[in-house]
């Protein structure tokens, strides 16, 4: 019996933590498999390793501390997917942070990282992480190359704000 409680709270625990960091329970499976090549920092999966040993630890104590032995795996799952999202949330977003003053733009915008995790990717709509607008130029934000690169007229336009659509003249091409 308390075998099924233990894999019942955890899966649980997986549920509710894909969906409010991920929104959705398939997607963090897909980030760590067939989209693992949409975020350009090459020691992403530190922050994986890190998170599952922080999940670990926090199991051990919790054990330690008098938790019943089938809650630790709905704990360390919990732990593990919190530590490891967050990690790298804010690492990828210290370094946006830089190269957005790198590219200094005249305007900038950006989505964070985590609503990036729910939104993106999307099959047939445009999620836009980040815009800059330098020179009149539009330029949107790529986590796949970790740079601004400059967004078509066409599809400026549609995500990018009003006033920036307005101050810079920006019309469709074709």
């Amino acid at each position: 019996m308390y075998f099924l409680q233990g894999i019942s709270l955890s899966l649980m625990a997986y549920l509710a933590s894909a969906m409010i960091l991920f929104g959705g329970f398939l997607r963090p499976i897909g980030f760590l498999t067939f989209w693992n090549d949409r975020l350009a920092i090459s020691n992403w999966p530190i922050f994986i390793v890190v998170g599952v040993g922080a999940g670990l630890g926090l199991s051990f104590l919790s054990v330690r501390f008098g938790l019943k032995p089938r809650f630790v795996p709905a704990i360390f799952i919990v732990c593990a997917m919190a530590c490891s999202t967050i990690g790298l949330g804010a690492y990828t977003e210290s370094q946006r942070s830089k190269e957005i003053e790198r590219f200094s733009p005249d305007l900038a915008i950006r989505a964070s990282f985590y609503s990036s995790l729910r939104s993106a990717p999307r099959d047939f709509q445009f999620f836009l992480h980040g815009a800059a607008l330098k020179d009149c130029v539009p330029y949107a934000w790529s986590y796949r190359t970790m740079s601004f690169y400059e967004l078509p007229q066409n599809v400026a336009v549609n995500v990018l704000p009003s006033a920036w659509i307005e101050e810079c003249e920006i019309k469709r091409t074709g």
